[in-house]
């Protein structure tokens, strides 16, 4: 089939080294005449490589050369900036949202908490080369950090914990499922809704149960999870 052998051209060029990190592709429209191919033909090829995390989309300016995948461990703690900066990586948190507000309907059922239960809410995105790759949302029991969220330059949950001495965090359990960015995430990752996602929910517990939910959606091509166990 004419897609899969476009497939295996432009995927050996990325394996070979003649299309680096964070390249653009030429447009569709430049990539489907030099193969003497259709538009539609040609995106079958590239929907392959996306899956494969060999290329990225982003809304509106075209395709991508997929960088490195950022090495993740699973249950450990770690700050975002400090495992991106080991693996000789450019990284960045902005934070978009903090607020009070009632728990959600997921972050209640986790959190064991009763009706009407206020947290506080923050959001933050992570980038890496100036690339949004995951957007980090956090909720967090408000006895516990009140004296954290009042620091205006929070933006990673463990890099706060790692210097905090009030908050001992006896257990860190992620779970992971699949998906496809749509809505504000799509928005926020700069990615076209129906892009595969990764889904990471941590869940950090103190010796009184779970204090604190961190719902993290990746880019699927961004990150490569790993485990010790």
């Amino acid at each position: 089939m004419q897609y899969i052998k476009i497939k295996e051209a432009i995927e050996e060029q990325i394996l070979q080294g003649m299309l680096s990190a964070g390249q653009k592709l030429p447009s569709e429209r430049q990539l489907a005449d030099s193969f003497h191919t259709t538009r539609v033909t040609l995106r079958e090829a590239l929907s392959i490589l996306e899956s494969d995390g060999l290329i990225y989309r982003e809304d509106r300016r075209g395709w991508f050369i997929s960088p490195p995948r950022l090495q993740v461990p699973l249950s450990a703690a770690y700050t975002f900036c400090t495992l991106a900066g080991e693996q000789e990586r450019q990284p960045e948190i902005l934070a978009l949202k903090r607020e009070k507000r009632l728990a959600d309907k997921q972050a209640s059922q986790i959190m064991n908490l009763p009706p009407f239960s206020e947290l506080y809410y923050i959001q933050t995105l992570r980038l890496l080369e100036k690339r949004p790759v995951a957007l980090v949302t956090y909720w967090l029991n408000l006895q516990y950090f009140q004296h954290i969220v009042e620091n205006e330059s929070f933006c990673d949950l463990f890099e706060v914990l790692t210097q905090d001495p009030v908050i001992t965090v006896s257990d860190i359990h992620d779970s992971i499922s699949l998906g496809s960015l749509v809505g504000d995430s799509a928005i926020n990752l700069r990615a076209t809704a129906g892009t595969p996602a990764i889904f990471l929910q941590r869940r950090i517990s103190a010796k009184s149960g779970i204090i604190a939910l961190e719902l993290s959606t990746w880019r699927h091509d961004a990150l490569v999870l790993e485990s010790s166990v």
